[in-house]
């Protein structure tokens, strides 16, 4: 019993080394027997000798992974308090609408016609373009900005601006939605809002710093809810007149646009001659009791005023209101204008001769003009008028009767006003506007003075 004691003693002694070594997993060579000692010993097991002491081997140190950065979404290249478009949205919803406020640099306020919308500027994709022109040119590159006339586009190596009669094609991306050119085409935007239809005011002002040149006046947009015009016929023989015009309120949103305004006529030294001409159907003759304009044998009504020559302060009022919305079908707009007006006669008539057995009808107190108009584009470039009022100072007068009337240069040149015609107090009209160039309008219809036409820019 004794021996096996003695001979585990002596294995285990032996096998130590070996423990050892598995356990650390590292030896170290004697110098002297090159006997491998477990890197634990200082001393070979062998021979005694000292063992030189190795660090243990270290781990690689672990570098940290660098995250990614992630970049915040960019804001939109242009996004500006006034512009209505359409606005595509990162989580695919498409908002259209009126940009009405930014609250700092992070909400952008849009109306919309189903409500009033806060949106974070991050969510709105940028608009890009790609261009083609008929000169082959080609332009891709974010939207800065776009009218009726031009877009321009930040490219890489600048901003362009590249007027849409010289494209053939351009499609549009809105984040990954791809917008091509024949879809492009089916929308369109008129590039004209009317500020009169015929000879009646709409609720529309000029655009600011537009100067207005027609056939019988002359105006200029000050700001986007003020113009002043003047008739510039009145002006040449003396007659110095305004006619202010005030957008009193305005709501717009991306598919609808409501407008109401106020506006006046005032003319300095005005003929009484061309109020009694205008109104003539409401001189009678006492003992006939017929009317000056029944009846061609009659007086003209220069001879039946106490002083035809006289003239006095004129002022007429208006009041309007306009609103222009989206068509279904994204082709272009349309809009109604409801409006009334009346004017100095109310307060006071040209005084007619008693001797000359003419005197106004009593039930003459009131002069008023009110129409109720519509302007429909048919194409980018073409609208449809159609225009129906009442005024107890209407006559319908032919083509020759207003081109005479308006090549009056003896008298009162520039001007259709009339004493001729046919007295109608309820009538209507429609024509066509034609916007031939970026600055010149031509306009056709049924009443005097039947064609229209203008500048703007």
């Amino acid at each position: 019993m004794k021996h096996y004691l003695t001979i585990s003693i002596a294995l285990l002694i032996l096998a130590a080394p070996l423990i050892a070594l598995a356990a650390n997993g590292q030896t170290v060579v004697c110098p002297k027997c090159k006997y491998e000692n477990t890197s634990a010993n200082r001393f070979c097991i062998k021979c005694g000798a000292a063992l030189a002491q190795s660090q243990p081997a270290q781990a690689p140190a672990v570098q940290p992974v660098e995250e990614p950065a992630i970049l915040p979404p960019s804001r939109p290249t242009v996004l500006q308090v006034g512009m209505s478009r359409i606005f595509h949205l990162r989580d695919r919803n498409v908002v259209s609408g009126r940009l009405s406020e930014l609250i700092g640099d992070s909400i952008a306020v849009i109306e919309t016609s189903d409500g009033r919308l806060s949106i974070p500027v991050m969510d709105i994709l940028d608009e890009r373009v790609d261009i083609q022109k008929l000169d082959e040119t080609r332009y891709a590159g974010p939207l800065i900005s776009e009218d009726e006339y031009s877009v321009s586009i930040k490219t890489a190596y600048g901003v362009v601006v590249v007027m849409k009669k010289d494209i053939i094609s351009m499609d549009r991306y809105y984040g990954d939605r791809k917008v091509n050119w024949q879809e492009e085409k089916k929308r369109f935007y008129s590039t004209e809002e009317v500020i009169d239809i015929f000879l009646d005011p709409t609720a529309t002002p000029l655009q600011q710093s537009k100067v207005y040149l027609s056939g019988l006046s002359l105006g200029y947009g000050f700001t986007e809810d003020f113009t002043l015009r003047t008739q510039f016929g009145p002006n040449f023989t003396g007659d110095l007149n305004l006619e202010p015009h005030l957008r009193i309120y305005h709501k717009a949103t991306g598919s609808s646009d409501l407008s109401l305004a106020l506006g006046m006529r005032l003319f300095n030294r005005h003929p009484e001659e061309l109020d009694a001409e205008q109104y003539s159907h409401w001189i009678m003759n006492t003992a006939t009791k017929m009317r000056m304009d029944d009846d061609d044998e009659l007086n003209r009504v220069p001879e039946v005023m106490e002083d035809s020559t006289a003239t006095r302060f004129f002022w007429s009022a208006y009041m309007v209101m306009s609103r222009r919305q989206s068509l279904a079908s994204g082709r272009g707009k349309w809009g109604w204008h409801l409006g009334a007006a009346t004017n100095s006669l109310a307060m006071e008539k040209p005084k007619l001769r008693a001797s000359s057995g003419y005197e106004w009808d009593e039930k003459f107190t009131m002069p008023y003009r009110v129409w109720a108009a519509m302007d429909y584009d048919l194409t980018k470039n073409l609208k449809f008028l159609l225009e129906v009022f009442a005024d107890n100072g209407h006559k319908f007068i032919t083509f020759d009767q207003s081109w005479d009337s308006y090549t009056d240069f003896g008298g009162h040149p520039f001007t259709i006003q009339t004493q001729k015609g046919k007295y109608q107090p309820v009538d209507l009209d429609f024509g066509f506007l034609w916007n031939i160039t970026e600055t010149f309008r031509l306009g056709v219809h049924f009443q005097s003075p039947y064609a229209t036409f203008y500048w703007k820019w």
